[in-house]
Parts: C-alpha cells; structure tokens; sequence
C-alpha cells in the first residue's frame, strides 16, 4: 500500500542504523526468505501465521542456514517450507524480493551484500529487530481484536439468551429485507430452524410470500421509515390466515436499530399470537352488543349509575318516558336530572335492608319521575344493587311507564261508575213504570182545576198569578216525563233519505225567529256536493235543535254560531260542526255533560237530560258525538254520521212502561 514503512536494505556501513524509506515499493508485496535458522528465525516463523502475513502483505518463502539442526530450519521443514544450506540458493527462489539476515555475522551480511540480484532487497539483523517489533505490534493488535470479538460474542450469546427466554418472537431484519437474528421462540413457534431463517427474506420466511410484503399489498414496515423514526416505537395487531384458512392475530411492534453514527441500519420485530384474546374480545363484543340491544329494545326504561349517582346506561325506553337523549343525559351526568334525590336515597335505604324485600333489591314500587319540560311522569321503579366482589359498584333501575296502566285504570272506573249509574237508572225506571199512570193522572187533573180556577180568577190579577204559576209547573213536570220517554225509546223511528244541509237549514228556520237568536251571527260552510243520508230525520232534528239553543243559552244570546258539515268519501262519513263563541265549557266537567241529569243550567232552565238523549239518538244511528273546548275559549261538538245506516242494537229499555203511560 502506497505510504507504508519499508526498511531500506544496508549498505556496507555496519556502524549506522538500518535506514526508512518511502517508495513505491511499498505498494509491492514482501516475499521473504530468512539468512539464518537460529532461534530468531523460529520466533518469527512462529510469529507470523498466515493471518499476520496477510495483513503485512508478507509471504516467507524459504530459510538456509549451515547447521541442519536450526531450529527455524526445523520448523521451516516441517511447513514445507525451502530450505537450504547456502544461501545463494535462495536466489532461485520464484519473485523473491526480500532477503532478511538474522545470523548477525557482518561476514555473512557482506557475502549476501555481494551476490545478491538487483531485484532482491536486503536487511540486516537490526533491521529485522524493527520487523520483530512491529509483527509484535500486530500480534498485540490481533490479541485485542480476538479479545474485543470474544466479548462482542460474549454479549450476542448473552443477548440471544436474554431473547431466548422471552415469550415474543423476535427478528432482526436488515434494510435490504433479509434477516439478521431471531430468537428461539420464533423458531418454535414457526418450526424452523437457524438455517431456515438467516440470510433468508423476511416476507418469505414470515409470510411465506414470493414477493414483499409492499408489492403484496401488505403493510411493510420497512417503507415506514420516517414514521418508525419518529415514533420510536410503533404497535399494531395484524391479521392474516394460517396454512389451514383461519383468522390469525398478531401483535407486533416494530423498532429502529441505529449504528454507532445514528444511522438506522436494521428493525426489531417483537410479536406474539394473541388470537385466542382477539377471538375471546370479539365474543365479549358480541356479548355486549346483543345485551346492549336488549337492553335499548326493552319497552321499559333501564338506567345504570354508579355510586355517586353517575348515568352509566340510559337507554330507549328512559329516553322515550323522560325526553331526553341518552348523550344528553350522559354529559349531564346524574341521577338527579330525572330521579328526586331524596327518593332514591330512600330506595337505596330500602334495598339494603330486609324489611321491603330480598336484601339487594327494591320490589316494584310507585313513584314519579321528571321528564324533560317538567312533568311529572308516574312510574313503577324495580332496582337492584350490582356488586362485584361483594363491594357495591352501582344500582340499575327498571322503569315502567304508568300513563296508560293509568289512564285504562280510570277508563275501566269510569265504565264501572257508568254501569251503577246506568243500573241506578234502570231501577228509577222500573220504579217509573209503575207510577206513570199516578203521575200522569194527578197532573191532569191538575191542569184541568187550574184551567178552571184561571177563569173564576179572571179579574183577581195576583191569584191569577199564582194560578199561571201552578200550570207552568205542571207543564214542567209533563215535559220532564216526556224527556224521560224519549230517552228510554230504543229504535230509530222512521227512516229516510235526506240532504244534512236540508235538515241543518229546516232546523235553523224553526228557531232563527226566536229572541235568544236575534243577536246571533249565524254561519254555514256546507260541503254542496254531499250524498243524502239515511236516518230518523226527526230525531235528528231534535240533536240539532239541543246543540243549537245550548249554543245560544252558553252565548247569552250574543255570540258567533258556526256550522260546517262535509263528507268523507274515503270512509263514508259525514262530519257536521257546531261552535259557539261562549265561555266554553270547564276541563273538569267535559266528561259528565252526557250524564244524565248533569246540566250547568240554572234550576228551572233545563232538565239534564238534552245532550244524554242526543248522544242516544247518534249511537243508535252509528254514529259518534265529541266536544271540545279550545283554551281560547267557545264549545265545539263534531258529529260523526255514517252514509249507510244500519241501526245499532242496544240494552234493554231504561224505562220499561213509560211509553205505555
């Protein structure tokens, strides 16, 4: 190599030392051959194996000495190395260019001095002293480096035992994708051996792919480079299929190795079969998810808080009973929204104690609830207590909507109240039967002494008075029989056909004259293309004429009276409308107006008995009657008619006999 050291040959000058030189010699190699077989010939025959040789550049190539028992002779024989007795035979020797005198004597320096081809260097034994030194030198070198790469073998093995030991697979794998180490485990797992694996691909030994794992449409970490730098570490669960087609899972985690310059020069890959916990999280998924939608299809409400009271679950039903969404409420966080605090203290008292129950548990018990704008929605609450471990964690609370169980409740009371009122009424009316004649006998005779005391009392005004008032009162009690008889008529009368607008604008005209309608705006929105009707049109006659003097009697005689009527084609109906622009009437007496008897008349005014004989009349004809009263005020019936008219089968006669009176 150009600029090495080379020790310049002696010349014929004993007393100075061996010279350095530098030349272009120095790019040639040294093939040597040793004047000299003592003891220094065989240290350096010893010195210089193969291995040092190389690094000198260096070739020995033979040794001549007069004593055939030499030790360097020796040795030189015994490595088939030439040897020789004279020296000049050394000449001969093939691109010698190196001859190094180690016998010390100036006479046998001077004999090689002058017979030595121009080709063929010299150096004496001085000069050789510095190649000793300098072969010690490099023996010491290799020392150090055998003792450095036994401690860096030390340390691999130490390290491939440590990775030996762990539970994850571990690969090493170089930037040009082939593989530099694994451990034992990856072996194992894989059922390879070391020979299987290093030097080889790590796509083919780990994928069993012919191509990279980025051609493959796989995720290959090596052409993540800057990410894998930047985080450091990098973890992700990989799928794939096994030799037999099932679903695998992976979790690897990839990081960077760098050299002594900070290059990143390789990736450790650390990954472990987790499909058994992917498998088992994905049941507990499934598991959850089916219970989820069990819980959020229930009907009832579920909630589940912690112990501070914190909403945990809100589901579908909580959602449909209070208002609010189930985000809504999680943010808001707490029991309190909807649930009175102090109550539900007091169910968690009843729940840890035995006196309301199985300890643990809240029997169904009535309370109420806060919806969202404020109400108070009654309830049935079911709760029990969820521990873990025998430490109390939470509380879940079954909610059950009672509106309805409410309202069918009150309906059911109501028809019950309605049947011992309607059994009241049959047993007036039987005892009606048998006392019609005496009522209306007495009153006939009644009428007939006023009628005659009226006309002896012609001329005495105040007994006159008092006569009138006796007849208007027996008039009263006749008509009040009269209503009762019509009540208890069972059958529509005669049937016919008729036009709704006909009958409306016939009853209108019977009473438009009267004085409680002369300060009545009257209106009439009447669909003009309606079929005729099939009914009692006297009976009829008389629901309307009720309707509309209550009207008047509700507007005091002042007012706005509006009548609609139209017909439904897609379920032959007729609608007809009756408002009015009175008072209206209160929410707390709409469900007794059709009572018998019920009237908000002064006594005298009315019997109670109008609306409850037009509701009759409606029913019998298939029909239905509604009332509504609107906050602004005024009373609306709607009357619900049917085209064909079929008539309606009903209970036995309330007053049995009266017809007959």
């Amino acid at each position: 190599m150009t600029g090495e050291v080379v020790i310049a040959p002696e010349k014929n000058w004993p007393h100075e030392p061996a010279g350095v030189i530098r030349s272009d010699q120095a790019d040639l190699p040294l093939n040597v051959a040793f004047v000299g077989g003592g003891k220094a010939c065989y240290d350096l025959l010893q010195m210089l194996d193969n291995e040092r040789l190389s690094r000198l550049k260096m070739k020995i190539l033979g040794v001549a000495d007069i004593d055939p028992q030499a030790p360097g002779l020796v040795y030189a024989k015994k490595h088939k190395l030439f040897t020789s007795s004279n020296f000049q035979d050394l000449y001969s020797l093939k691109e010698l260019n190196f001859i190094i005198e180690l016998t010390g004597s100036t006479e046998v320096r001077e004999a090689i001095r002058q017979t030595t081809p121009p080709e063929i260097s010299l150096i004496g034994h001085r000069g050789a002293r510095l190649l000793f030194d300098l072969v010690q030198v490099e023996i010491e070198k290799t020392e150090i480096e055998k003792k450095r790469q036994e401690h860096e073998e030390k340390e691999k093995k130490y390290t491939q035992i440590i990775l030996d030991s762990l539970p994850y697979r571990i690969m090493v794998v170089n930037m040009d994708m082939t593989i530099e180490a694994v451990n034992q485990t990856f072996l194992n797992d894989f059922n390879f051996t070391y020979e299987d694996v290093l030097g080889k691909h790590c796509y083919e030994v780990r994928y069993g792919l012919e191509k990279s794992c980025g051609e493959a449409g796989h995720v290959c970490y090596l052409l993540y480079l800057e990410e894998t730098k930047e985080q450091k570490i990098f973890s992700t669960i990989k799928e794939f299929k096994d030799e037999k087609g099932e679903d695998r899972f992976d979790v690897i985690t990839i990081a960077p190795i760098y050299n002594e310059q900070g290059e990143f020069v390789q990736i450790v890959e650390a990954s472990r079969d987790v499909t058994p916990r992917i498998k088992l999280e994905r049941e507990v998924e499934k598991s959850n998810t089916f219970f989820e939608n069990v819980i959020q299809s229930t009907v009832d409400g579920i909630v589940v808080v912690d112990t501070k009271g914190n909403v945990l679950i809100f589901n579908e039903g909580m959602e449909r009973l209070t208002g609010y969404n189930a985000r809504e409420i999680m943010e808001r966080g707490h029991l309190a929204s909807f649930y009175n605090i102090d109550v539900a203290r007091e169910n968690m008292k009843k729940m840890r104690s035995d006196e309301h129950g199985p300890v643990g548990k809240l029997n169904p018990t009535s309370m109420a609830i806060t919806a969202k704008n404020g109400a108070d929605i009654p309830a049935t609450l079911s709760a029990s207590i969820i521990k873990i471990d025998g430490k109390e964690i939470g509380s879940v609370g079954v909610f059950t909507d009672m509106r309805e169980i409410l309202k069918m409740r009150k309906d059911l009371e109501e028809a019950h109240f309605q049947l011992v009122q309607s059994e009241k009424i049959a047993s007036v009316g039987k005892m009606a039967a048998g006392v019609a004649h005496e009522i209306n006998n007495p009153l006939a005779g009644i009428m007939m002494y006023a009628e005659l005391l009226k006309e002896n009392f012609i001329d005495n005004s105040q007994h006159l008075k008092d006569i009138q008032e006796i007849i208007d009162q027996t008039l009263r009690c006749k008509n009040i029989v009269s209503e009762l008889l019509e009540f208890s008529r069972q059958t529509v009368g005669k049937a016919s056909s008729f036009s709704i607008e006909q009958m409306i604008t016939k009853t209108l005209n019977l009473l438009i004259n009267q004085a409680s309608f002369q300060d009545i705006e009257v209106k009439k929105i009447i669909q003009s293309d309606m079929p005729e009707m099939t009914g009692d049109l006297g009976q009829l006659q008389q629901v309307f004429t009720n309707l509309f003097i209550n009207a008047a009697d509700a507007m005091k005689g002042k007012g706005k009276l509006n009548i609609s009527a139209k017909y439904d084609s897609s379920r032959n109906l007729f609608f007809t409308t009756v408002s009015d622009s009175g008072s209206g009437i209160p929410e707390e007496l709409r469900d007794k107006i059709f009572d018998m008897f019920f009237t908000t008349k002064p006594v005298g005014k009315g019997t109670g008995l109008g609306l409850s004989i037009s509701q009759k009349i409606i029913n019998l004809h298939g029909g239905n009657i509604l009332v509504d009263s609107p906050p602004e005020g005024g009373t609306r019936f709607i009357i619900e008619l049917p085209l064909g008219f079929v008539e309606q089968p009903d209970e036995e006669p309330v007053f049995i006999g009266l017809d007959e009176a």
